[in-house]
């Protein structure tokens, strides 16, 4: 007489162990989702400013760390602006610069963790200054 082989119809514990390792293990190779610092650069009467020049620095850099280089990037057709930052809490200086407008800065802070920040700058001609 000879016996039917008999399959088991659920999942071995060693599989369920390679299978969370396998999900573990990648969800540690992952890298924390970045903050955003963006905003856009007006120019008086509020029309979008392209090509301008802006400026990201940290002023509070995390502790043993040294304090990284300024950022710079330019403004787009639309004015616009972004910077990709590390998720921590930490406090930033985005400065606006364009030939014949008065540079402007505001200071920005990060609570920690992937947020979006949105920073919005109206440059004033140079000609115009208030004494």
């Amino acid at each position: 007489m000879r016996r039917k082989r008999t399959r088991k119809s659920g999942a071995s514990p060693f599989r369920l162990f390679l299978a969370l390792f396998f999900i573990l293990a990648g969800l540690a190779g992952q890298k924390p989702e970045p903050a955003v610092i963006a905003g856009t650069v007006f120019r008086d009467p509020g029309f979008a400013l392209a090509g301008a020049e802006v400026e990201l620095l940290l002023l509070s850099p995390p502790p043993g760390r040294r304090k990284p280089k300024p950022v710079l990037t330019r403004s787009d057709s639309r004015g616009e602006f972004s910077f990709q930052v590390p998720p921590d809490q930490a406090e930033y200086r985005v400065t606006a610069r364009a030939k014949g407008f008065v540079p402007e800065e505001r200071i920005v802070k990060l609570s920690g963790g992937p947020e979006r920040l949105d920073v919005y700058m109206t440059l004033k001609p140079a000609g115009s200054q208030e004494k």
